[in-house]
């Protein structure tokens, strides 16, 4: 099987909408996405691309710390190492730009996401309370996930 992660276009922003949509029920929306390429010089988006489609992606806002924005794999290509692929290009930003707390936010409900963050050495910080809120306006608490690198 044929991947690469490859940095984001202004081309690809409507397929990552899609894409969020069916993973999440919800996007961020392709002007925030819009706005964070064209003039945000601290944001960094990079799909992966799974035989030439996009089939996931990460948003991330890098200074000296890095916040991971929004990461989803397509289900289909779910437990078949994507999300430690994109997860492991984190990590190595991190390491590499002296980068000190790499931090995110994720669904209480979302196990999988958690288990995939913890394995990278993320640990739970603390909860933001009503954070996402779903199509039927219900509400959901967020784990705020960190991880420290030591700065040289």
């Amino acid at each position: 099987m044929n991947y690469q992660l490859r940095e984001m276009k202004i081309e690809d922003i409507e397929e990552i909408v899609k894409g969020e949509e069916k993973v999440f029920g919800h996007s961020l929306g392709y002007d925030l996405i819009y706005s964070d390429l064209a003039l945000n010089p601290y944001a960094l988006y990079v799909v992966l691309e799974i035989e030439e489609k996009i089939h996931g992606y990460v948003g991330m806002w890098i200074t000296d710390n890095l916040e991971i924005i929004n990461l989803y794999v397509d289900e289909e290509y779910q437990g078949m190492g994507f999300g430690s692929i994109i997860m492991e290009f984190v990590i190595d930003i991190c390491e590499q730009s002296n980068i000190s707390n790499l931090s995110l936010e994720v669904r209480s409900s979302n196990v999988k996401a958690i288990n995939l963050y913890e394995k990278y050495g993320l640990k739970k910080s603390h909860i933001r309370k009503n954070y996402y809120v779903n199509e039927n306006k219900e509400t959901e608490d967020a784990i705020v996930m960190v991880r420290t690198f030591e700065v040289k």
